[in-house]
């Protein structure tokens, strides 16, 4: 019987192994009233290309397809005619040229007239923004997909711009997914269900206040 465990041990290691090399992809176990398509685990965005482009009627234009035909104001400010979906509310950084190339609208500018590309956006942002920059880096700030392990190969890390709307980067008010469904909380409804009733965490709070005093009465008898 002695001999056995070893054996079941290694049996047991050798399919652990198996499976994370395979990629097990085990079911999620949810809130009540939660179903898969109510969790966005994909970007929350669609972030501009390298190079960015442009939908125009039936035609995808890359930006200087356009922007090379006539001189762009030099601090435009007046209502846009093109891209009217861009609303600037991004603090006191409320001007085009502080990140968009003047002479090549295909790239965006870095301080001191240097250029990056629009896969490039994250070293743009970290002029501004360095702490959360550093902060992203360590995989401490944003979304992290595909898997934990940054040796795997599997391992997405979004940049700024795939969270971020980033003539507007502050996220919206979130309505809240239902809240969990515990087995020491009970059954969880709505506060119009309970009507006058405490909800489920009082009721399970009080019942083991009573245990307690009932207990405290008997070692006093």
């Amino acid at each position: 019987m002695r001999n056995l465990i070893p054996l079941v041990f290694l049996v047991l290691a050798v399919a652990f192994a198996a499976d994370a090399r395979r990629g097990v992809t085990l079911p999620l176990p949810g809130p009540s009233g939660v179903t898969m398509d109510d969790l966005h685990l994909g970007p929350p965005r669609q972030a501009l290309r390298d190079p960015p482009t442009f939908q125009s009627g039936p035609y995808r234009l890359n930006c200087s397809e356009c922007h090379a035909l006539f001189p762009s104001l030099a601090e435009p400010r007046v209502p846009l005619l093109q891209h009217r979906n861009v609303v600037l509310n991004h603090g006191q950084n409320d001007r085009c040229y502080n990140c968009h190339s003047r002479e090549n609208r295909d790239r965006l500018v870095l301080r001191g007239g240097q250029s990056c590309g629009f896969d490039d956006v994250p070293r743009l942002c970290a002029q501004c923004h360095g702490t959360v920059y550093r902060d992203w880096q360590n995989g401490t700030h944003g979304r992290t997909l595909g898997s934990w392990d940054r040796a795997s190969g599997r391992q997405q890390h979004l940049g700024c711009s795939e969270c971020h709307d980033p003539h507007a980067p502050a996220f919206p008010h979130l309505a809240p997914l239902p809240g969990p469904n515990t087995l020491r909380m009970g059954e969880q409804e709505s506060e119009q269900a309970h009507g006058n009733e405490r909800n489920p965490l009082e009721k399970w709070k009080a019942r083991h206040a009573d245990a307690a005093e009932e207990s405290t009465r008997g070692r006093e008898h």
